[in-house]
């Protein structure tokens, strides 16, 4: 599924005293099965646009269009089409047990009966890594983080949306969720069955993924295309250089400084193996 956005404005408070403009001129496609990246800092519009994205909010003036079809004509449809998972995830979390919080759709909203809710669930938490088993009658607020995050994402998948949304997913997350995490994102990648948008302040772990990447800063576009290309625009500006992962800019360097490496390599892993390359030495030695 696709969603194009065309010339997006939207305004807070609009017509009174406390009128701020969020998103200026925003424009993107993010093409069905594709992986987009949203960088920004604090107050760059990423969480107002991602809220278009869905319909929770609607453009003050241009389009944002899923599937060919502007957003205020999809209705409630639309929440189950575009799945957003927000930073915070327990605000999503509102049902005694987890096995309620996950299935909390399906039994208000769909003709499923018992065991067909059950299989939908079950298939949900084997995508994203979480034993239903070990935690279906817990209370989801009494979880890790990491486990509230896999929670919230098993309580959108459920709805089979054809487009996920993550705000920023490793907020708080351990090492290994956040390892877990990127898991689930490759074999969505290698699947191509959802376009993922990824939002962050911090893209590092997500760059290897991602098709393009869109950067915004202070509600505008700053850059949007491929992701080295997006790189090696930003980092010739000081004011958005600070907002690349601190890789891209050891990358940068060393090619800068004659280094054979491609610009397109975002596997920390990897990099850490050129360079030890380069010193003479075996990354697998040391």
């Amino acid at each position: 599924m696709e969603i194009r956005v065309e010339n997006l404005e939207y305004v807070y408070n609009q017509g009174t005293p406390l009128e701020i403009g969020a998103l200026h001129g925003i424009t993107f496609t993010l093409s069905a099965g594709g992986f987009l990246g949203i960088l920004g800092g604090t107050g760059s519009g990423k969480t107002t646009l991602v809220m278009n994205l869905n319909g929770l909010l609607l453009p003050t003036a241009g389009r944002v269009l899923v599937q060919g079809k502007e957003t205020e004509s999809w209705g409630g449809d639309l929440r189950r089409k575009v799945g957003v998972v927000f930073q915070r995830p327990e605000r999503q979390l509102f049902e005694e047990t987890v096995y309620e919080d996950i299935s909390f759709v399906l039994r208000r909203f769909s003709d499923l009966d018992e065991d067909q809710i059950d299989d939908t669930v079950r298939k949900a938490c084997e995508l994203i890594k979480l034993d239903i088993s070990e935690i279906a009658d817990r209370n989801p607020l009494a979880l890790s983080d990491g486990e509230k995050r896999k929670v919230a994402i098993a309580g959108v998948l459920v709805n089979e949306p054809e487009i996920l949304v993550l705000d920023e997913p490793a907020v708080g997350l351990d090492p290994l969720s956040r390892v877990d995490l990127i898991a689930v994102l490759l074999e969505m990648r290698r699947s191509r069955d959802k376009s993922v948008v990824i939002v962050s302040h911090d893209m590092e772990p997500f760059m290897p993924l991602l098709d393009h990447l869109l950067v915004l800063d202070q509600g505008r576009a700053a850059a949007y295309g491929p992701p080295a290309e997006v790189c090696r625009e930003l980092v010739r500006q000081p004011g958005l250089a600070e907002l690349l992962p601190g890789l891209v800019l050891l990358v940068n360097d060393l090619r800068n400084s004659g280094a054979d490496i491609s610009e397109n390599e975002f596997r920390a892993s990897a990099v850490a193996d050129r360079i030890a390359d380069l010193l003479g030495c075996s990354g697998k030695d040391n």
